[in-house]
């Protein structure tokens, strides 16, 4: 008989890629969140060389499509941190469409301060919390 053949490889970037779920994707964390200051909504910059590997790893992906998430510390009124996630958002897609990101592969959604990260009364706990969040929706 003829030899068997011989074993598979391992599996590329590329075919490990295809192969996972976007939950498994997302559990991954291939996009680093961006963090902002109290109140405010300018990219700093270690946000912006955050978003340069971001906009990387899409360019790297050109079919995945992303939603960022904003998201803000617990003080304010719930109405406040609604808008200002809103505009955390908004600054952190503005600022992937001019790296070259295609706005329609980025949406975006405030979370206020529903969804935070941390849930201590301190600022090592609240500046973890102001911040963009990235969720793969499709690749």
């Amino acid at each position: 008989p003829p030899p068997p053949p011989p074993p598979p490889g391992p599996l590329s970037e590329e075919e490990l890629f295809e192969r996972m779920s976007l939950d498994e994707l997302n559990s991954t964390s291939p996009m680093d969140p961006v963090f902002f200051d109290y109140d405010a909504a300018e990219i700093l910059p270690e946000g912006r060389s955050i978003l340069q590997r971001n906009a990387e790893w899409m360019q790297k992906w050109p079919s995945t499509r992303i939603r960022v998430e904003g998201h803000c510390d617990e003080r304010g009124t719930n109405e406040y941190n609604l808008g200002l996630g809103d505009s955390r958002a908004a600054a952190v897609r503005d600022y992937l469409v001019s790296l070259g990101i295609p706005g329609n592969r980025v949406t975006t959604v405030s979370r206020g301060e529903e969804s935070p990260f941390c849930s201590d009364s301190h600022e090592g706990c609240w500046s973890r919390n102001r911040r963009g969040q990235f969720v793969v929706t499709a690749k």
